[in-house]
């Protein structure tokens, strides 16, 4: 990190001599025109934000060309006036996240007392940047059919997005390290964790798995934008997609909703198939509301001042009762083991003739009967204490309970300060609970629960230097921490009266298993907290037919991990010493036993890049667009030093390491001669050249 000192410089000197904003901003261009199809300089184009009277104004260059940059996603209402001609009005414009909208004007020759408006949407066609891209509004969020309403579902809408659970990428860690929000998504056929998601532009993205944090629920999202292809070179960090998600704000008019779902099983039918009806359960319910800040008396925030709040709860509650496993019966508790010899007994859980062995003399057990005094205590006590008593041939059916509960907040401020100085705050959370279980003593149903919080803040505002010089600027934290443990009241192997280290902390069984028979085990305690601290800061400079912009990021992530494991130990039988791993588990005979001191990890690490690029409208159809991006990779840092390398030259030559000199070969330790920081070798020379067109074929 010590190498990123001369970036921190450039960006100290970059973020701080100009202040601005963030979004999934977009764009209004077009050329003004007369009636003959002569291009109007210095004719003034405004925008106006339809539900908050935000405004901002250019003039027209040499060339009749006007581009309004850096605007948020929302409806507008564009006005041109000239020396000579009428007043144009055009409403009716929505423009979309990231989006580049061509509005072109013709003026009518007349006073500028005199105007002209046209109603409707202008055409939604971009003939300024070659972005391949899709925008998912608000409407569809809504209305369409979404199981859980989870909106991060919706990128699949976009072309070349697909769902993509395959093995191997670990890019879903599960619901104790994560709110079960994740979407591994692959775009046009980037792996599943290399698509950017932003949160009103800025970093939406856990640096532990590198996919997507929680997105705001439906009622609280305006729209959110995905760029498959081709774009700008102000995004980075992933070689897929870039999914900018946009949160609701406040307008001129106090508006809000509630909603209240519900899925209960008496709504439900039978599964052909199942005995029962599906017992799931799940309650969603809140509202919104938003409008502007307004103190009796004191202050009116009309055109200026905004806020807006959204919650969302879900409940959910269901029922495993499909479950099932085969424990030790009581005749196997007093020794009996005879109905293994019949493959046709009722009694016989594998369907085959099994001829038990005795591990310590090698000889057959006589009818397959062992000495109960032979017996492991612990298997004995887990057994009789701890797993169902049955009979027959042992086989259980167990419900398991099942329980989940979010609760999601979004608030966000904006206040325009003075005409072209916006700021905005916004802050959204998600709490996430499931619980554990330990139902009924029975250790079969052990689950783990956890507990996790997902925050995000965003500080943001908007400068606006001159007609044709704007600079946004962001800080964002993102804190994600989850714990996860076992429930209370399960025993460890201690309490049982295994004779191995116990940690001093709730942690239950981590896992027992009988292969072919049963298996259980939870999650033992453990953290695993990410923070994130990102500035940003983005400066956009309209320059005759250039439309230049320039900036970068700096991202500072903490990644803490304290996690038991298998620091309690686990236990496998398989019925390699006796034949069978009922027999196995009840005489103690171990097929794996494994213990290790657990997983603990301190990382720290400063990202950051540099970009510039540059839109040049080479003519009223052809616009070019260029830029580079710099993006140097700088490894992980462990603060505690825990850190490995393996080189597999120095395992064929037999070189060890001289730290832990009883090391395998090949494989090397921090203070090893040229062991590199984090293990792996960082590089500068990382660029990322951008180029494209974008052609109007018939000038209309």
């Amino acid at each position: 990190m010590r190498s990123l000192t001369p970036i921190a410089v450039v960006f100290s000197i970059l973020l701080f001599t100009s202040i601005g904003t963030a979004q999934a901003v977009g764009n209004i261009v077009g050329t003004v025109t007369d009636p003959s199809g002569a291009v109007v300089p210095s004719a003034t184009v405004a925008t106006t934000e339809v539900n908050t009277g935000y405004s901002r104004s250019v003039t027209t260059d040499s060339n009749g060309y006007y581009v309004l940059n850096a605007l948020r996603p929302t409806n507008y209402t564009l006005t041109v006036t000239a020396q000579g001609f009428r007043k144009f009005t055009q409403t009716g414009i929505t423009l979309l996240a990231n989006q580049s909208l061509t509005v072109t004007v013709k003026l009518e020759l007349g006073q500028t007392t005199q105007s002209v408006t046209v109603s409707g949407a202008p055409p939604q066609v971009n003939t300024y940047t070659p972005t391949l891209s899709e925008v998912v509004d608000q409407k569809r969020m809504v209305e369409l059919p979404l199981n859980g309403r989870n909106p991060a579902q919706l990128t699949t809408l976009a072309a070349g997005v697909v769902v993509d659970n395959g093995p191997g990428q670990d890019a879903d860690q599960g619901s104790t390290k994560f709110i079960p929000s994740v979407v591994t998504i692959s775009t046009n056929g980037s792996l599943l964790n290399q698509v950017t998601f932003l949160l009103d532009g800025a970093n939406n993205v856990d640096n532990y798995t590198n996919v997507n944090m929680p997105f705001p629920f439906p009622d609280a999202l305006q729209e959110f934008s995905v760029q498959t292809s081709n774009y700008s070179s102000q995004f980075g960090e992933n070689a897929g997609g870039v999914v900018n998600v946009v949160t609701k704000s406040g307008t001129n008019n106090l508006h809000g909703d509630l909603f209240a779902f519900n899925r209960n099983a008496v709504f439900n039918a039978r599964n052909f198939f199942e005995d029962t009806r599906d017992q799931l359960k799940r309650n969603q319910y809140g509202g919104t509301i938003g409008g502007p800040v307004v103190i009796p008396h004191l202050y009116n925030g009309k055109d200026r001042t905004f806020f807006f709040f959204g919650f969302q709860g879900t409940e959910i509650r269901n029922t495993f009762g499909t479950r099932r496993a085969f424990v030790p019966t009581q005749a196997n508790l007093s020794g009996d083991f005879s109905a293994l010899l019949d493959a046709n007994s009722p009694d016989n859980p594998v369907g085959q003739s099994v001829q038990l062995i005795n591990p310590a003399t090698g000889q057959p057990y006589p009818g397959n009967q062992i000495d109960p005094a032979t017996f492991d205590p612990a298997a004995v006590k887990l057994a009789t204490q701890y797993l169902p008593s049955t009979g027959g041939s042992g086989l259980v059916f167990y419900p398991t309970p099942f329980s989940q509960s979010f609760k999601e907040y979004v608030g966000r401020f904006d206040h325009s300060i003075r005409s072209g100085d916006q700021l905005s705050f916004r802050y959204f959370a998600d709490q996430f609970q499931q619980a554990a279980v330990f139902a009924n003593n029975n250790l079969l149903t052990d689950t783990g629960g956890s507990s996790i919080l997902s925050q995000n803040y965003l500080l943001s505002e908007t400068h606006s230097f001159s007609s044709n010089l704007l600079n946004n600027f962001k800080f964002n934290v993102a804190r994600v921490a989850p714990q996860r443990g076992p429930a209370d009241g399960v025993p460890t192997f201690g309490d049982l009266g295994v004779n191995i280290y116990q940690p001093p902390y709730p942690i239950g069984i981590h896992g027992v298993s009988a292969s072919g028979f049963f298996s259980f085990g939870n999650f033992p305690h453990a953290r695993f907290v990410r923070n994130g601290f990102t500035w940003y800061d983005d400066v956009t400079w309209v320059r005759g037919r250039h439309n230049i912009g320039f900036g970068g990021y700096v991202d500072r992530e903490r990644l803490d991990i304290s996690n038991l494991g298998t620091e309690g130990g686990d236990f496998s039988f398989s019925g390699d010493h006796t034949g069978n791993a009922i027999a196995d588990f009840l005489l103690g005979s171990v097929r794996r036993f494994r213990q290790d001191n657990g997983q603990y990890v301190n990382l720290r690490n400063t990202f950051a890049a540099l970009y510039i690029l540059d839109t040049f409208r080479a003519s009223r159809r052809l616009t070019l667009t260029g830029g580079f991006r710099w993006e140097p990779y700088v490894p992980w840092h462990e603060i505690r030093g825990r850190g490995e390398q393996f080189l597999p030259n120095a395992f064929y030559e037999g070189t060890k390491s001289q730290v832990f000199t009883n090391a395998p070969p090949g494989l090397f330790f921090p203070g090893d001669p040229g062991f590199p920081e984090g293990g792996v070798n960082g590089s500068l020379k990382q660029f990322a050249p951008r180029i494209g067109f974008a052609y109007d074929v018939f000038g209309n």
